[in-house]
């Protein structure tokens, strides 16, 4: 995760992270490969999983800002 989506989600963190459990995947590690191509992805980016481990949001690449991890978030907060 590039150093500035991962001051954003470790900031995320602190607030729901008693709701939602948050995780950095090291890229090229057989885990992210595996969860990009389940996610489909075409390289890495964000997977939000319910807690069954279902897929429900997916954000490509690293090029967003904190508007978009938060949507994120309030996706998950919703199903949570």
């Amino acid at each position: 995760m590039c150093n500035k989506i991962k001051v954003i989600v470790d900031d995320l963190k602190k607030e729901h992270g008693d709701k939602i459990t948050f995780s950095n995947v090291t890229m090229n590690s057989a885990e992210a490969n595996q969860a990009v191509t389940e996610s489909k992805l075409k390289s890495h980016g964000i997977i939000a999983k319910d807690p069954a481990g279902n897929i429900v949001k997916t954000v490509e690449g690293h090029n967003f800002g904190k508007a978009k991890v938060e949507k994120v978030v309030k996706v998950l907060l919703k199903d949570s």
